[in-house]
């Protein structure tokens, strides 16, 4: 919630010190999703992440958020949202948003990465004893 605010903030004193990009920011479809990215330690592990969406839209209608083909969130005769959630993935994610017809207006991938790479190999382990 807190980065959530500060994105807010950090966007409406950027209007008031710049009328022109109020204007631009009124008439296009703002989607920040945040993480980026979610690293697992090994692949194929699944990875936990706080899922953190803010959209805006030019004009008031339905809208529903997505992730892959599950439906996340619905807002009705609004034109901004945010929504937070914990998520698990074992594989890169989509985010979209849609209207209320799943018609997509805007989409964002959530990369899916690791630190160490999958070991399949059944080497022989050699002992003494």
């Amino acid at each position: 919630m807190k980065n959530i605010l500060q994105l807010l903030l950090l966007t409406y004193a950027a209007m008031l010190t710049n009328p022109s990009l109020a204007e631009t920011t009124e008439h296009t479809v703002n989607l920040v999703v945040s993480p980026k990215q979610c690293t697992a330690l090994k692949q194929g592990d699944t990875c936990y992440l706080d899922l953190d969406v803010v959209w805006n839209m030019p004009s008031t209608s339905d809208y529903c958020l997505y992730a892959d083909q599950q439906k996340l969130k619905c807002w009705h005769n609004v034109d901004q949202g945010a929504w937070q959630q914990a998520l698990t993935i074992t594989d890169n994610m989509e985010i979209r948003l849609t209207s209320l017809h799943q018609q997509t207006l805007h989409t964002h991938t959530i990369r899916y990465a690791w630190v160490h790479k999958k070991n399949n190999s059944k080497a022989m382990r050699w002992r003494m004893f």
